[in-house]
């Protein structure tokens, strides 16, 4: 039996396709086309069975022309390196005649082999295109990405390989990711070193950034962010102050200029309020550079009496886009000793809420929920118009979720650490309906998300959820049975939200570790008998929550960071002084007697907070002078926004009336806060 085997000759049988044993990769081995070769849009090619030494001279023959191939490669690049800087500067930029950008094989850069990456790119047009900003003309065609420079169209594939079935939990989607944006980079950077930006490039860096910042790596994406405003800022584009309705704009430069504008104002505290992208700003001048942008000056100074003028959808996310950078770095400053108390005329408090109005006021009223009525619309049409719905949804979402940040309990809490007299009732009361009014509403939202099984793509929509979630934890403690339960199924659904984004967004999934985390870090401290009234029984109990991790979840830039500050751009000698690695030095000083809020409604726990208060008058009788009997009604949140069973007539409004506020008011009373 042995020497019968000895004479057959060796024969083998290559299971896995070429490519993926070029790559060392595990091949699914399907026939004719795997579907690892598929969906990279590479050419799959299977050897067969070959002898064994016939096998050597093929394997021997394919090296031989591959080596052939790199040293081609390497040529040419030498031939550029050596060549007179004069010769390449003044070039015209093409992808077909730029001898210096590397021609990589069509197994590793699908996107240029034309045809084959138009998957990806169509999935980046279907979900990422003005969701949040919009780089390119709306409703682009993929044939207007055809003949795009390689680096960009490498961007592209890279945010939207990651629409692909499972996502980014698929280690070879998150290598794909990786790969296409390091050659990306590589590229922008050897156009940068050879003096042939374009406007190509500067698309490329801020696709760039968001490819970073959502991955992780903070300090890279600012670092492309402001390369991309540099390079912006040193350009003279024509009729920025005549941009009207970004929907039907077809000059790339204005709509770069925009998207530039957004990203900057997306990524909040990565950027200090006072650098600004604005070049049509006059000295001294506070108008927004939406303003500047989509009204004309006058309008934007406020001396025309027709102010409503249509900016579109699109229009609409960069105003909102400017709300919520001044609601971020509210988030991330470190309010000093002598900070102005939040119903101060000159607090950041007051700004946000003043410019919240602003906004509502600009807004056109088609964009409100009763004009566009996203109830009403079938699934199928939601999904064919994402080009409007999405954007829709990011005004939404941000509007209420710019309110939820200002007035969250810790942030609140930060601002009054030095605050030696008692809070106003009146702040107390207007900071708790401004919470349970907006966060009821952002969880309204996500049911009507869930209910029309529309995915929701823009990751700013899942940090402003984040926020929700640590405000409906804090009320999962309370000690009313009601609201305890309203609470804890309003961080489920957030979370179960986050958990579905997580899929698409590796920063997303982040933070959904970080909300459990911080669910779990919730420990009893005992009972607290702090600002109890006089003669008063009801101790309250105390809780004790990871401060630290809290803080970091309500600021965008923090939550996105990944702990490893080596791998973002610092070599190992740098790394270790990074601001990531050596964390936060104001964030030892808080402590949890400062921050007594967990299973307290709203700021009702905080110190400064009377332990009786009297906000509306007693129920009238007919003996004025007999004092009525105090009751505390249980409460009852049923009419808020954001219930699940909540309908609306068409005289309805979503605004409470008066006698809901001292309802609701009196009802929060009633969970004994110290």
């Amino acid at each position: 039996m042995a020497s019968t085997e000895d004479e057959r000759p060796l024969k083998r049988a290559r299971q896995a396709c070429e490519p993926c044993r070029r790559k060392k990769s595990r091949c699914p081995g399907e026939k004719p086309i795997c579907s690892y070769c598929e969906r990279l849009g590479q050419q799959c090619v299977y050897a067969g069975i070959e002898n064994g030494e016939e096998g050597f001279g093929h394997s021997q023959k394919m090296m031989e022309q591959r080596i052939s191939g790199i040293e081609g490669k390497l040529e040419k690049l030498m031939e550029y390196i050596t060549r007179p800087a004069s010769n390449h500067l003044s070039s015209p930029v093409a992808p077909e005649n730029n001898p210096w950008i590397p021609e990589f094989p069509p197994t590793e850069s699908s996107s240029i082999a034309g045809l084959s990456g138009v998957p990806d790119a169509e999935l980046y047009l279907t979900f990422c295109n003005a969701q949040p900003f919009m780089l390119f003309p709306n409703r682009s065609s993929l044939a207007s990405l055809g003949k795009r420079d390689p680096e960009l169209l490498l961007a592209i594939e890279a945010l939207g390989v990651r629409f692909k079935r499972p996502g980014v939990i698929d280690q070879d989607i998150q290598l794909e990711i990786k790969r296409k944006t390091e050659r990306a980079c590589q590229m922008v950077m050897m156009r940068l070193a050879s003096g042939t930006v374009e406007l190509s490039t500067i698309q490329t860096l801020c696709l760039l950034s968001m490819l970073e910042f959502t991955a992780g790596h903070i300090i890279r994406a600012g670092s492309y962010t402001r390369l991309a405003t540099y390079f912006m800022g040193n350009l003279r584009i024509s009729g920025l102050e005549s941009i009207g309705n970004l929907e039907t704009e077809r000059d790339e430069r204005k709509l770069c200029y925009v998207s530039l504008v957004m990203l900057r104002n997306l990524q909040g505290s990565l950027h200090p309020p006072g650098d600004t992208l604005d070049l049509l700003a006059e000295a001294g001048e506070t108008t927004s550079p939406l303003g500047a942008m989509m009204f004309n000056k006058d309008i934007a100074r406020g001396n025309s009496g027709d102010s409503k003028l249509d900016i579109g959808i699109n229009g609409t996310s960069v105003y909102t886009s400017e709300l919520w950078a001044m609601a971020s770095n509210y988030a991330a400053s470190h309010v000093g000793v002598d900070a102005h108390p939040p119903w101060s005329p000159n607090s950041d408090y007051t700004m946000i809420n003043f410019r919240h109005c602003e906004h509502e006021s600009l807004m056109p009223l088609r964009f409100r929920l009763h004009a566009s009525r996203f109830q009403d619309h079938p699934p199928a049409e939601l999904q064919a118009h994402r080009d409007y719905w999405s954007p829709w949804l990011f005004f939404q979402l941000v509007w209420h979720a710019v309110p939820c940040l200002a007035n969250h309990p810790f942030l609140l809490s930060m601002r009054l650490r030095n605050f030696r007299r008692t809070m106003p009732q009146s702040f107390l009361r207007n900071s708790f309906e401004q919470l349970t009014f907006h966060s009821g509403w952002v969880v309204h939202f996500l049911e009507l998300i869930e209910a029309k099984n529309f995915e929701v793509s823009d990751p700013i929509i899942g940090q402003c959820v984040a926020i929700v979630a640590t405000i409906y934890l804090q009320h999962s403690f309370v000690e009313d049975e009601a609201f305890n339960r309203k609470a804890q199924t309003g961080f489920e659904k957030c979370l179960r939200f986050l958990r579905n984004m997580s899929h698409r967004w590796p920063h997303i999934n982040r933070q959904v570790r970080q909300l459990q985390q911080l669910r779990d870090s919730v420990s009893s401290g005992g009972l607290t008998t702090d600002n109890i009234a006089p003669g008063g029984t009801n101790p309250r109990q105390k809780w004790s929550v990871n401060l630290q991790l809290l803080w970091k979840i309500l600021v965008y830039a923090h939550a996105s960071n990944i702990s490893d500050p080596a791998s973002d751009i610092f070599g190992p000698e740098l790394a270790k002084d990074s601001v990531g690695c050596s964390g936060d030095p104001s964030a030892g000083a808080i402590t949890d007697r400062d921050f007594a809020l967990i299973g307290s409604a709203g700021i009702s726990g905080h110190k400064t907070v009377a332990p009786e208060c009297v906000t509306y008058p007693p129920e009238q009788t007919e003996d004025p002078v007999q004092t009525p009997i105090p009751t505390s009604p249980r409460m009852d949140f049923s009419g808020l926004p954001g219930d699940a069973n909540m309908e609306f007539s068409a005289g309805d409004t979503l605004l409470l009336q008066l006698q809901d506020y001292g309802r609701a008011f009196e009802d929060w009373l009633s969970v004994n806060p110290t």
